[in-house]
């Protein structure tokens, strides 16, 4: 508390110079609610994009195979909250989602409105109601209800640290099929913002703030430090909050490494099981040649995430196994542990 309290009163004097549970069956709507639309029946293989909320666009791609309800993994995408769309963000999308989906995903990619002409919370709205649109229509999409995963870069990181630490309490579950949950099961947050009261007022990592600052629009600045804090998913980190997986580049000059070390140790403080992965050399992209470990291996890693806590429920690590990737530190609960600052692969 004194951490955030003293954070909360540097924030004040430094930003000022920036300017629910499932059923195991959900009830499939009769209409679709206003700005959006009934899900299309898929069939194994196929895709389609569908309007799901607030007019806003998701890609959906049906596994090669379906043996029954089948996992879900949601995609949402980077570009500092004001820019991108279902299919940017290089292999993070176009690697990774045919990776899932070829292991038994239905991979879903979303777009969301965007700043700075949508204002915050708008971003967070439009996921969450993605989620409760995926429950609504779950048995025409093959989905199994109680098996939806997310991952997402950057603005897309913090968003999805937010579906996984953010209840209805926090007032974004608004708009269209709230009779479904928001939660989900599983989070994979890449270079997510994670405190957004010291996310950085130099360098690049300045930017991103300002950029938050612009979604916030003409807010007092004796209110700003307090948005922020209400904005940043280390706030509702809380016993019970689904499995982590971090992963954060030793050199990440936009958000710095200190995020993801700061949400994990909040979720471990709190016992929920999560691992931070540190690539090294990958940049804020996980992207630079040289990077370990590799595309390829950060694909991997997410892929066996997602399959050991979505399909096989078990825990992300396994003493008997070793971690789940390479260089991760586990940190399962009961304490809080500094991650690590490398890796070895």
């Amino acid at each position: 508390m004194r951490r955030r309290l003293a954070a909360l009163f540097v924030c004040a004097l430094t930003i000022a110079a920036l300017t629910g549970s499932t059923s195991a069956s959900p009830p499939t709507p009769k209409a679709a609610p206003p700005g959006s639309a009934l899900a299309p029946t898929l069939t194994a293989g196929q895709h389609a994009t569908v309007t799901y909320c607030n007019h806003e666009r998701a890609r959906i791609t049906e596994p090669a195979t379906l043996h029954g309800p089948a996992p879900a993994a949601v995609y949402v995408h980077g570009g500092s909250w004001i820019s991108g769309n279902y299919n940017s963000g290089g292999f993070l999308i176009k690697t990774i989602g045919p990776a899932l989906a070829a292991k038994g995903f239905v991979v879903v990619s979303l777009d969301y409105r965007l700043g700075p002409e949508a204002r915050w919370p708008d971003q967070i709205v439009d996921v969450k109601c993605a989620v409760r649109y995926l429950r609504a229509y779950a048995t025409h999409l093959h989905i199994d209800p109680n098996e939806i995963g997310a991952w997402g870069q950057s603005a897309g990181g913090h968003l999805v640290a937010l579906l996984g630490t953010a209840a209805t309490t926090a007032g974004w579950d608004i708009g269209a099929y709230t009779n479904e949950s928001s939660k989900v099961e599983a989070v994979v947050d890449m270079a997510g913002p994670s405190d957004l009261l010291t996310l950085g007022h130099q360098g690049y990592s300045s930017a991103v703030t300002k950029n938050f600052v612009r979604l916030l629009g003409p807010v007092p600045h004796s209110a700003l430090a307090a948005d922020m804090l209400a904005a940043s998913p280390v706030t509702y980190v809380a016993p019970g909050d689904p499995p982590f997986f971090l992963l954060h580049s030793s050199d990440d000059e936009i958000v710095y490494l200190q995020q993801s070390q700061e949400l994990s140790w909040d979720l471990g403080a709190n016992d929920v099981p999560n691992q931070l992965l540190i690539v090294d050399g990958g940049g804020h992209g996980f992207d630079n040649p040289g990077e370990q470990p590799t595309e390829a291996g950060i694909t991997q890693a997410v892929a066996d995430f997602f399959i050991r806590t979505l399909v096989q429920h078990r825990p992300i690590a396994d003493t008997t196994e070793g971690s789940l990737a390479p260089g991760a530190t586990a940190n399962t609960g009961n304490t809080a542990n500094t991650a690590n600052t490398g890796i070895n692969n």
